[in-house]
């Protein structure tokens, strides 16, 4: 078998969360394993038979990604576009990876996006996951950020996957999430332009797949968003866990090795019809 890629099809994960992902897998039926091949030759006098065992015990990360994405990604691709609430949703964009200081001894990640709605509307997907699934430091960033008074909050929330959190309801939930997502830290507001203190890096075309744990649309008449820098125009916002975060990845194209040169058709001596062949 020959595989053939598409120019830009070579993957890069910037977030892969193994626990994250065979769990998911577990609870949604999905088989991650690789079954054993066995090819079994018939029997040929003065030969004998023969016997060949094919096994893998491991998947890889694309063939993993692509097993879960052929079982959920009809869901997950259209989760934002849909009324909420969503249990999976995944997007491509511009991804902002920050340092999160919060129930941990040391840093954690947060991924930060915005999406449209079907009707145009604002989406923020705040995703929190641990600094280790990802090849960055916390020095790469210019600071640690701040330490949020909701860290126990949040913990909380990813610890239950969305059951419980302690922070009121759920729309001050995710409005306390999308604090933490635009917060500064100690140095202050920036140009829009400018990474905050706490920013690893922004990837501008990143596909991502999460788990969503709250999944909420603001009421405009509770909250006062025009004196909060970034959230004038917030409506829906999605936390949750991210699966993996990726670059690249165009599908790739397989075809069949030729064993044997194809013929050129011969050319047609009649259509069947009066002087054609009789």
């Amino acid at each position: 078998m020959v595989r053939r890629v598409r120019s830009g099809a070579l993957v890069a994960y910037r977030y892969w969360s193994q626990r994250r992902v065979e769990e998911f897998a577990g609870e949604n039926g999905i088989d991650l394993s690789r079954k054993k091949r066995a090819y079994t030759s018939p029997k040929v006098p003065f030969l004998g038979q023969w016997q060949i065992t094919t096994e893998r015990t491991e998947r890889t990360r694309y063939e993993v990604a692509r097993r879960i994405t052929a079982t959920v990604g009809h869901l997950a691709d259209k989760a934002l576009a849909e009324p909420p609430p969503a249990r999976v949703a995944s997007g491509r964009g511009c991804v902002e990876f920050a340092l999160y200081s919060g129930a941990a001894p040391r840093p954690e990640v947060l991924l930060h996006t915005r999406d449209r709605d079907s009707a145009g509307r604002r989406v923020d997907v705040i995703l929190f996951g641990s600094l280790d699934n990802t090849g960055y430091r916390p020095g790469d960033a210019e600071g640690p950020g701040r330490t949020p008074s909701s860290w126990w909050a949040v913990r909380d929330l990813l610890a239950s996957r969305g059951r419980e959190h302690g922070w009121g309801d759920d729309e001050e939930m995710a409005m306390e999430a999308l604090r933490i997502a635009l917060d500064p830290g100690e140095s202050g507001p920036r140009p829009a332009r400018e990474p905050r203190e706490s920013t690893l890096a922004r990837i501008a075309d990143c596909h991502w797949c999460a788990e969503v744990y709250l999944d909420i649309e603001l009421d405009h008449g509770r909250w006062h968003l025009a004196g909060e820098p970034g959230m004038e125009d917030a409506h829906r916002i999605v936390v949750g866990a991210p699966l993996w975060a990726r670059v690249g990845g165009q599908v790739p194209l397989r075809w069949p090795h030729r064993w044997w040169t194809r013929r050129p058709r011969p050319a047609a001596r009649g259509n069947g019809l009066a002087g054609g062949v009789r």
